[in-house]
């Protein structure tokens, strides 16, 4: 998914326990092993696997965790030089999104010219344009599957939407020379706002998918990341009472997480309490997995596989609702479709990571901010 964001020199060292007082993110495998289970969690719900009804909770953790690494990355290159470079920002979030999508576009293309006449064939067309461009989830807010084999690229759209319009809003706040922890209140203050803005918009069903593909109700995810990120960087690792509070919640926090991906509230409960929930829950988790090191919790999700299917991740979030679409997911007389539509996105992504989107990943160096070595 887009949220999968290289950061920094893979060997570089994490302070143990305690958040340095100028915060910097460095390289942190548990977070590659937080989009694994984000991307397994939404291939599994896309499969029909069971006890994955609300796999797609696996989104929600790629907006929470997709803001947070953006926010850290734009802090420490302001924190550094006192500026943002919107040049090389925007340089590498198209190196690192666009090689990996050209390649799945130009290949539903490619189906589409042989296998497709008449309406159908206009619709892709007009659905690769959709996404190309990082309109989808608007182009299919009223038809939750017009985009067909491109269905699942509604949260690519917002994400991209996001970082649009992100770095040049954080930009101004920090213009404004707030302190850090001000920074973090008023982007937990948006986050607020927005969830409350999503919640009146609630009339019914007929609002389900409107709410659950716009920008304007899902941002809040995004934001929630964001202010993780600056009460980090003003210190709030270091805060005792913080600190306790995250000890003895990080754990419940999982158990809700993992009981909403089995048992998914009701659209009305998740828009309105639902949603702010989980992101708290997030927020904890991933507080947990900054502000300390070498737990239980590090070597589980640092562990070689899950790592190297984060790395995977974006791909793989590409590549696997068309593929599952195509094979067909759970059945009782097909329970070989679900394996064999697994081993299909790994061994595509796996292609498309080591040939298309790690030659464009070594370009990104040639773009770093000061602060995002």
């Amino acid at each position: 998914m887009a949220s999968a964001i290289s950061i920094g020199d893979r060997t570089a060292p994490v302070s143990p326990y305690v958040v340095a007082p100028s915060f910097r993110l460095g390289y942190r495998p548990a977070l590659d092993g937080v989009r694994a289970f984000a991307v397994l969690m939404v291939m599994a719900h896309h499969a029909d696997v069971p006890f994955f009804n609300g796999g797609s909770l696996g989104v929600d953790v790629f907006f929470v965790l997709s803001g947070f690494l953006i926010t850290s990355l734009l802090l420490q290159e302001w924190n550094q030089t006192s500026t943002i470079s919107f040049k090389k920002f925007y340089l590498r979030r198209a190196l690192r999104l666009l090689p990996a999508l050209f390649l799945l576009l130009l290949s539903i293309e490619a189906f589409a010219l042989i296998a497709l006449r008449g309406a159908r064939f206009w619709e892709i067309q007009k659905a690769i344009l959709a996404v190309l461009f990082y309109v989808s989830n608007w182009f299919s807010m009223h038809q939750p599957y017009r985009l067909g084999p491109l269905s699942h690229a509604w949260s690519l759209s917002i994400e991209e939407q996001f970082y649009f319009f992100w770095p040049p809003a954080l930009f101004a706040l920090l213009f404004s020379r707030l302190r850090m922890s001000r920074l973090a209140c008023v982007i937990a203050f948006l986050c607020i706002v927005a969830s409350i803005h999503r919640a009146l918009l609630w009339t019914g069903p007929a609002a389900e998918w409107r709410i659950y593909v716009g920008l304007d109700t899902r941002i809040d995810e995004l934001l929630a990341g964001g202010a993780l990120a600056a009460a980090l960087s003003a210190g709030w690792g270091r805060l005792k009472s913080l600190r306790q509070f995250v000890r003895y919640s990080y754990l419940p926090s999982i158990a809700f997480i993992l009981y909403l991906v089995a048992r998914p509230l009701p659209p009305r409960i998740m828009f309105t309490l639902g949603w702010p929930a989980v992101e708290l829950c997030l927020a904890v988790i991933l507080f947990r997995l900054i502000a300390w090191d070498h737990t239980t919790l590090h070597s589980l999700l640092a562990s070689p596989p899950l790592v190297w299917i984060g790395r995977l991740s974006y791909g793989l979030y590409l590549w696997h609702f068309p593929i599952i679409q195509k094979i067909g997911g759970w059945t009782k007389l097909g329970l070989w479709r679900v394996p064999l539509a697994f081993l299909l996105t790994f061994a595509v992504a796996t292609l498309s990571f080591y040939l298309v989107e790690q030659p464009f990943l070594r370009l990104k160096s040639q773009f770093k901010g000061a602060g995002t070595k």
